[in-house]
């Protein structure tokens, strides 16, 4: 079955999850949901996969067997919107409290980061997803952690964006680093519908669809007392010029490609 290829283009959402050792990794569709989305990004997101390979090799440069040996995959994205919990997910050592002030009655969300001591070992299920109306939508994903800790910039000018590299690391037993999905476009429909709207005439056709690449052919009869005085054929749209044959009363469209209108009407001899 043949497979249209796509154009990427546009960026997505990014959505988190803690992860559970041994828990089953759900299908993208079903993860990516408001209720995960982790932050909107700015600069779209960057997957990438690296391998390494030992090569062994003769002397004389006859024979070669590469293996790979080692494997690394990093999911990159600006994190353009977040608060202090998206922080607690950003940095392993991160520890988010709140506490009400007693003088201005605030409440004020507090993360203290570092301290090895304090690292808490968490793993995240992280899926980035972008959307595509037109070729289909795209999932990657990974179970991992932020590695490149963190930047606040506060500029007067430019919106402070905070650059994730989430570190992938494997989500089963086979060692799976990354699962890319995608969502087949739809193909182009197989069938078309023929819809007739004949006044004192008749047809001898005995379908109302087509399908898609035939050549429509059928005939058009006045009522008794009655002649066809006109004919218009639409496809797909379009008008089919020199659809019907007076003299023989057929209508013709060739390698049918979209919806069929005919309209047809007689008028008193």
């Amino acid at each position: 079955m043949s497979v249209a290829e796509r154009i990427i283009l546009g960026s997505g959402y990014l959505h988190v999850s803690t992860f559970t050792k041994g828990q089953i990794i759900p299908n993208p569709e079903d993860f990516c949901t408001d209720s995960n989305k982790f932050a909107y990004i700015s600069g779209g997101a960057e997957l990438e996969y690296s391998p390494e390979f030992y090569e062994a090799k003769d002397d004389m440069g006859k024979v070669a067997k590469s293996i790979i040996t080692e494997e690394e995959a990093t999911l990159k994205a600006g994190i353009m919107t977040f608060t202090g919990n998206t922080l607690d997910m950003l940095c392993d050592t991160a520890r988010v409290t709140e506490r009400t002030n007693a003088i201005d009655g605030k409440t004020y969300r507090e993360v203290k980061v570092g301290g090895a001591g304090n690292a808490k070992g968490a793993k995240y299920v992280i899926c980035f997803h972008h959307v595509d109306a037109v070729d289909g939508d795209i999932y990657l994903m990974i179970v991992g952690q932020n590695q490149a800790g963190f930047t606040l910039g506060f500029k007067k000018d430019e919106a402070t964006v905070v650059d994730a590299e989430f570190h992938a690391l494997p989500m089963d037993g086979d060692g799976t680093l990354i699962t890319y999905s995608e969502v087949e476009a739809a193909g182009a429909p197989t069938a078309y519908t023929i819809t007739r709207q004949l006044s004192h005439v008749t047809t001898d056709a005995t379908s109302n669809t087509i399908d898609a690449g035939d050549d429509l052919e059928e005939t058009l009869t006045a009522a008794d007392g009655y002649e066809i005085a006109s004919v218009v054929v639409f496809a797909n749209g379009v008008e089919v010029a020199g659809a019907f044959n007076a003299g023989t009363g057929k209508v013709t469209v060739d390698n049918v490609a979209g919806n069929v209108t005919i309209t047809a009407v007689g008028s008193a001899l």
